[in-house]
């Protein structure tokens, strides 16, 4: 008997000591994170391309008032007035920094007049991983494409001349179930169309990369009792990919936001772009800078993106 309450004195005492420690770290938890920059990198390094430039540049808000994660994609040739460069080319500058979250952060708040609280860097690798864990998802494309260039991975493999240098990928309008095999594919691919609607151009593949996002999102939430899942997705995201997120990130994020998972709604903003400065926030300015194919904004402080993020989030 004096054994059995030495044990469970033994055993109370433990519990106090890990739940004093539990609510001790809660009650010192930084605010989460609310404010994201997510990086889309597809390196390459072969005989067609050689490359860090970011494909997809998104700014993400997190709104713990009402659980809405809104995401705000820019097209990668806008024009950085400050560097004189492409968006896309802030990323591979930032790794002669010494301090590239910094360098990153510092830039695109210029562009976007809001707070970057946290960096995020996916490849297309980590999308591969990312939806193998996920078992695959399924969207629905309104609209079909089909790319003759695509570049070839058996010729970059192995570029001789019985090979093909391109490829033809197609993807049906309706439902598509993606995998790692066919992922790469659909975010990468650009020469689909001559417009955005059908698929084509940059502007098509953001579309298609907002909407894999969306899906990939809404399988997460779908499985959010699957905790061993939730474990994995969490085990990846610390150890594999590049962010500047810490241990207190992630714990104070999921303190806040797990419990809501369910209710979570991601909302996709789009910021008008195309050719026409009269209704386009982002346009084509019909003539090249500094002999790029650039998008510009209408003023160089971009004030009036500045102004639309700003008025996206008042609600």
């Amino acid at each position: 008997m004096k054994k059995t309450f030495i044990l469970f004195l033994g055993l109370f005492f433990t519990f106090f000591i890990i739940a004093f420690v539990f609510f001790q770290k809660i009650s010192n938890l930084p605010s989460p994170p609310t404010n994201f920059l997510i990086l889309g990198l597809d390196p390459r390094n072969d005989l067609l391309e050689r490359t860090e430039t970011t494909d997809t540049i998104i700014y993400a808000h997190l709104s713990l008032s009402n659980f809405r994660f809104r995401l705000f994609s820019l097209p990668r040739d806008l024009w950085f007035y400050p560097d004189s460069v492409k968006i896309n080319q802030i990323y591979p500058d930032s790794l002669k920094s010494s301090d590239s979250f910094a360098y990153l952060k510092s830039r695109f708040q210029t562009v976007i007049d809001q707070p970057v609280d946290k960096i995020v860097v996916i490849t297309t690798d980590d999308l591969k991983n990312l939806i193998t864990l996920v078992g695959g998802i399924d969207l629905f494309l309104e609209t079909g494409f089909t790319d003759q260039e695509y570049p070839n991975p058996d010729y970059i493999a192995n570029p001789v001349p019985s090979i093909p240098i391109y490829k033809t990928v197609s993807f049906p309008s309706g439902w598509n179930h993606l995998t790692a095999e066919n992922i790469t594919e659909f975010v990468r691919s650009r020469k689909s169309a001559e417009t955005a609607t059908d698929g084509g151009t940059d502007l098509g593949r953001i579309r298609r990369q907002q909407l894999l996002l969306d899906n990939l999102f809404s399988k997460i939430i779908s499985e959010k009792y699957n905790l061993t899942l939730i474990y994995r997705l969490y085990t990846y995201f610390k150890t594999q990919i590049k962010s500047s997120f810490t241990d207190a990130d992630f714990f104070s994020l999921g303190f806040n936001v797990l419990p809501h998972l369910k209710s979570l709604k991601l909302e996709k903003i789009e910021i008008p772009t195309g050719e026409n400065p009269k209704v386009d926030l982002i346009y084509h300015p019909l003539k090249f800078i500094n002999k790029q194919w650039v998008f510009i904004t209408a003023t160089s402080d971009y004030s009036t993106l500045h102004d639309f993020v700003k008025k996206s989030l008042l609600y």
